[in-house]
């Protein structure tokens, strides 16, 4: 029985990870596959242990799904709350995650690995070929996702290149030819690189600046910035390329909204259907105004696409497409969906995992670069939050189970026999 539950483990963490960004269909049957693992282990009664995150996480879950049964908004049917509520309460997948992972490094980036081929895989399979080889400028404003929404690839990518430089020794110096993972590593980051200018998301550029200002003081003022000349001139050089291809674009893209970040500073916030800063807003304005009326429990799971729907209100309507499908800001979203207490639980649970990844590092469990992208990448994770919501759809809520799993897990068996660094 231990045999056949430890094929199930692996085969559906590793289904997951390599389904993660290239086969949705393939994310369900791993994510199935870890469950079922995880309820068959649970049956052989192991020594697993505890920690205030697994509490947090299930208690979210639970509120969650409480508060669909009594929740109250326009639409808001039984089903719809609970539908909604089942969305939110399948986050906590990323326990099972943790769990399985067993707080092993080796396993963790194996796992980090097939989500990267994955992730690559993707990227050229739905790659729009014809219309980069007839109209390359055509493409470089055509905001592909890759068959993601654009700012949701950001996130994906923008990970991605957190996890190459952190982990930038790690690659070069694995094993086999250096000279040719470092060529090898060069390419990825490039790819990696175009993939999230292409997506022009301002959210996800902010947060990614942000996240690396964060980065580069905590190597500077910690263990020191130890960047070889060399990796320095390269990062200038490609830097300065992808700027010289995207600059137009990006310019358009900032230029676009200057009008409007003027007007809203000197005090004039009337709705412009033309600018899409300004329907976010509005939306977020809206969305404020709904949590106020609903502060401490919320509306109820799926509440706040129903209240846009339902407000005939211009100033969140998309021309051509109907009410805006959310308030393009997590944090907003849990409030006015599950309001104050919601609110604590879910941000509480980010302060947790990040605390999982330090107790880890401390405790000798993670090494220092795979601890700093745990870490940047969950911070990147939570400054995202701030432009975009997307947390419960399932590429989303896989991708949580992969990184806030890997981060639990570590933090889970810190110390403990049987984790560590090199098992696989």
């Amino acid at each position: 029985m231990d045999a056949w539950i430890e094929r199930l483990r692996r085969l559906g963490l590793d289904v997951t990870a390599l389904a993660l960004f290239s086969a949705p269909a393939g994310v369900s049957f791993g994510l199935g596959l870890v469950v079922l693992t995880f309820a068959l282990a649970l049956t052989r009664r192991p020594a697993w242990p505890l920690s205030p995150a697994v509490i947090l996480a299930v208690v979210f879950a639970g509120y969650a799904l409480v508060l669909g049964l009594f929740g109250s908004y326009p639409g808001g049917t039984l089903t719809v709350r609970m539908e909604a509520a089942a969305q939110w309460a399948q986050l906590l997948v990323f326990v099972p995650v943790a769990y399985l992972i067993g707080g092993d490094q080796a396993r963790l980036l194996r796992l980090f690995g097939l989500a990267l081929v994955g992730l690559f895989i993707g990227t050229f399979w739905r790659l729009d070929w014809a219309l980069l080889l007839s109209e390359p400028a055509a493409f470089l404003e055509s905001r592909p996702g890759f068959g993601f929404p654009a700012n949701v690839f950001a996130l994906f990518s923008g990970t991605v290149l957190i996890g190459l430089v952190t982990l930038r020794r790690r690659c070069w110096h694995a094993g086999g030819a250096p000279e040719l993972r470092w060529m090898l590593w060069w390419l990825v980051a490039l790819v990696a690189a175009q993939a999230f200018l292409l997506t022009l998301s301002r959210g996800a550029w902010i947060a990614l600046t942000l996240t690396a200002v964060v980065g580069l003081a905590v190597a500077v003022r910690g263990s020191g910035w130890r960047a070889s000349p060399r990796l320095l001139l390269g990062l200038a050089a490609v830097c300065l390329a992808l700027l010289l291809v995207y600059a137009g674009p990006m310019a358009e893209r900032f230029a676009a909204e200057w009008g409007t970040i003027r007007a809203m500073v000197a005090g004039e916030i009337d709705y412009s259907a033309e600018s899409s800063l300004s329907q976010r807003w509005h939306a977020q304005r809206f969305g404020l105004a709904a949590w106020l009326q609903q502060p401490w429990l919320g509306w109820g799971p799926g509440a706040a696409k129903a209240l846009l729907a339902a407000s005939d209100d211009p100033a969140v309507m998309l021309i051509g497409y109907g009410p805006m499908e959310h308030l393009h800001n997590t944090y907003l979203e849990v409030l006015v969906q599950l309001g104050l207490v919601g609110f604590l639980l879910w941000f509480g649970l980010f302060a947790l995992l990040l605390r999982a990844v330090l107790k880890a590092w401390q405790a000798g469990q993670i090494d220092e670069d795979v601890a700093g992208f745990l870490w940047l990448a969950l911070l990147y994770l939570v400054l995202w939050n701030l432009f975009d919501f997307h947390a419960t759809h399932q590429s989303w809520r896989a991708f949580w189970a992969l990184l806030a799993g890997g981060a639990l897990s570590m933090g889970l068996f810190a110390g403990r026999v049987g984790g560590g660094r090199g098992e696989a």
